[in-house]
């Protein structure tokens, strides 16, 4: 049998050394480079050369966007179509629609819950026969969140948290984003980019027609997009 390389991109030390040290003990697999988000990122070599990309979704630590992962999908993608290697996300963040959302957006090949890896021999399947396995990222679960965000079909999540990010509006905990006279050019600019619907809390329409979302709306979308949730079913 045909050996199979995979790359293993984590930023949990722990967690990454243990899915190596694993997939190492498979006579068929061979580890072929070991990354946390940031290395891979930039990583040199030929992921034409790579089978298999086992990509951790999340990084609760991060300040800014926790869901680094993404972006080392996107970068794959950017770099090499689809087909080789094969994308497997792996997170605790296994509901969390704002993942689910942007691993889709990303065009992450497979996605699991790190539980279903508990038992090494599913580990070992999921890597060795992909094609086997169930195919996409599954969809949100919870259609209304997304529209009282404003989310709609022409959405581009990823690519506003790239632009908020390029212009240090990422949310932390208690921020707020910028007030005074820039805010409608803020909010026309961030929307080229996002395309939400403008609405209030609760999804209805604002009262005033409008066609940029609010400040408080682009942080709730920002919050919902980059931040970890406890969302377990």
């Amino acid at each position: 049998m045909t050996v199979c390389r995979v790359a293993v991109i984590d930023d949990d030390d722990v967690s990454r050394r243990g899915y190596v040290e694993l997939l190492g003990e498979h006579p068929d697999i061979e580890v072929a480079v070991s990354l946390d988000h940031s290395q891979a990122l930039s990583w040199p070599g030929e992921w034409r050369s790579i089978d298999v990309a086992l990509v951790d979704a999340a990084d609760d630590r991060s300040p800014g966007d926790q869901f680094p992962g993404v972006a080392v999908v996107e970068r794959i993608r950017c770099l090499v179509p689809p087909g080789r290697p094969v994308i497997v996300v792996v997170t605790g963040h296994f509901f969390d629609d704002a993942v689910r959302t942007r691993m889709r957006e990303a065009r992450a090949d497979l996605f699991y819950h790190r539980s279903e890896f508990a038992d090494v021999r599913r580990l070992y399947q999921v890597v060795l026969h992909p094609e086997a396995e169930r195919s996409d990222v599954p969809p949100p679960r919870d259609a209304d969140a997304l529209i009282r965000l404003g989310v709609n079909s022409a959405t581009n999540v990823n690519k506003s948290v790239r632009w908020a990010a390029d212009e240090a509006l990422l949310p932390e905990p208690g921020s707020r984003l910028p007030r005074g006279r820039a805010r409608y050019r803020l909010r026309r600019n961030f929307n080229r980019v996002a395309r939400l619907n403008p609405v209030n809390k609760d999804g209805t329409p604002p009262d005033r027609v409008q066609d940029e979302p609010s400040l408080p709306q682009i942080e709730r979308f920002l919050r919902w997009a980059t931040r970890s949730k406890d969302d377990r079913p």
